[in-house]
């Protein structure tokens, strides 16, 4: 008769290490569905996770990276100790046509499984982005702004995905995430859009989208001091975002608004803010756009500094930008 410990030794089963867990297959279910809708993503593995669990990546295939899925999934998930799988839930991109195939990858180590999901667009006629609006259109960093989505009929079982993103997509001028579920029932839902603008007013545009319906909004970020920046190209004869900028009062106490003169360096040039007619910006904003007018006569390439001042403020401040064609 073996020894009891020599025992243990002998039928204790072997557990493979994470090193050497393997991905048997992925799927999602269902496996075809409406822009919004949300599915569940199953992994499996070859072998039960060890001690700890095992994660997994999580990629999509798509030419340009899938910002919802990351969203959804951080792309990665974890199956837990003694496990061989695990089902989550994920939210892929709008589609803007018909049978719209989303490839998705999960992969430990060397080992990768693949499966796919379609999305179709959903009937304009039924459900539609119908409002995208915000509270504030400028705020200082570290503060926040809310964004609320409306869609045309109630949220199925699930919820519905809006996609959110902003142009240009590198801009710091704020953060939020790339979708908002309007809840089941419901017709609309908030998000917070955050303020980044650290060193400089910045702009950006934010778009919400499900299939082909879009609904566009400008938010600024301004720092938290007292700053002026001018926000696109200025030219002679501008079009819809050319020749404005804004002056940010940041974090600022201002409870009896604040007065601010605009000039110019260049004759020809003029700023004009968009504020009441006594020239204050109201205590309740952090920042005020201006318009800028440039005369015919000044040339294509010239420099111009502009200089905003508090009146019983801070110091001045300036920036410069160039005209163009």
């Amino acid at each position: 008769m073996l020894p009891l410990a020599l025992a243990a030794v002998v039928f204790t089963p072997l557990r493979a290490s994470a090193a050497e867990v393997t991905v048997e297959s992925t799927s999602v279910s269902p496996s075809r569905i409406s822009s919004g809708e949300e599915a569940i993503q199953t992994v499996a593995l070859a072998e039960p996770a060890p001690a700890g669990g095992v994660t997994v990546d999580l990629l999509d295939g798509n030419e340009y990276e899938d910002l919802t899925y990351w969203q959804s999934t951080k792309h990665r998930v974890t199956v837990p100790a003694g496990q061989r799988r695990v089902s989550f839930p994920i939210r892929v991109q709008s589609a803007t046509s018909a049978g719209t195939v989303t490839r998705l990858t999960a992969g430990v180590g060397g080992s990768v499984a693949e499966t796919s999901v379609t999305v179709d667009p959903i009937d304009a006629r039924v459900q539609d982005v119908t409002d995208f609006t915000v509270d504030k259109r400028i705020a200082p960093e570290g503060s926040e702004i809310t964004g609320t989505v409306r869609i045309k009929s109630p949220a199925p079982v699930g919820g519905l995905a809006v996609d959110l993103r902003k142009t240009p997509y590198e801009s710091a001028a704020v953060s939020f995430p790339y979708y908002v579920v309007v809840p089941a029932g419901s017709t609309s839902a908030t998000f917070a859009i955050e303020s980044a603008a650290y060193d400089r007013p910045r702009f950006a545009t934010v778009m919400a989208a499900l299939s082909t319906a879009r609904q566009f909004n400008g938010v600024i970020g301004v720092p938290k001091k007292f700053s002026i920046g001018v926000l696109g190209p200025v030219r002679h004869y501008p079009g819809n975002v050319e020749n404005f900028g804004v002056v940010g009062l940041g974090d600022i106490w201002h409870p009896f608004g604040a007065r601010i003169n605009l000039t110019s360096d260049t004759p020809g040039v003029i700023a004009q803010l968009n504020v009441p007619t006594d020239g204050s910006i109201p205590a309740s904003q952090a920042g005020a756009q201006f318009q800028i007018h440039v005369a015919d006569s000044v040339p294509v390439g010239t420099k111009v500094k502009l200089t905003a001042t508090w009146v019983l403020g801070p110091a001045p401040v300036s920036t410069e930008f160039t005209v163009q064609e």
